[in-house]
């Protein structure tokens, strides 16, 4: 059944995509992993998601076991444990703004996590600086990318696997 449901939305998207509702939503990547990891990412009036999902053998379907996502209006992080096993779900995000030579630099960088349990949702307020204001480094630009995690005992999973392969989202409400 959840694996319908993960096809519907994804059909769903790409249905709007293709009638060009212009940016209602976008798909940047999906990608397995090797611990059958996989995830989509989107965004929606403002606000930019993943949602992780894993294998599950005994029902023969994909579980979600993390949503992060974050919304420009506000600068609110929110992360959602899916799955009842124990583990952390935490949201690892960086912001970096363009400097006055139009290079852009690391500002700053951080955790929102949920130690919440299923299915319940975990939000960090920030403030980071808007793309059309000047800033720290006297340019004007800032933007975030985030990994959506899960931590057990022994491992941290992340998706996606490395920050750098994250889409960069522009902050600017």
């Amino acid at each position: 059944m959840r694996i319908r449901s993960v096809v519907a939305a994804i059909a769903v998207i790409f249905t709007v995509l293709i009638a060009g509702q212009g940016q209602a939503l976008a798909v940047d990547f999906e990608k397995p992993f090797e611990d059958e990891m996989s995830t989509l990412t989107y965004e929606s009036a403002g606000e930019s998601c993943s949602e992780v999902f894993v294998w599950n053998p005994k029902s023969l379907s994909y579980d979600r076991t993390a949503k992060g996502c974050f919304t420009r209006y506000g600068d609110k992080w929110s992360i959602q444990d899916s799955l009842g096993d124990g583990n952390q779900t935490f949201i690892y995000w960086e912001n970096w703004l363009k400097g006055k030579n139009a290079v852009w630099q690391p500002y700053r960088r951080g955790w929102c996590n949920n130690n919440l349990g299923a299915p319940n949702w975990g939000a960090c307020n920030k403030d980071y600086y808007e793309s059309s204001s000047r800033n720290y480094f006297e340019g004007q630009g800032s933007r975030v990318r985030f990994q959506t995690c899960r931590r057990d005992l022994v491992n941290t999973s992340c998706t996606p696997s490395d920050i750098s392969e994250a889409p960069w989202i522009n902050n600017n409400a």
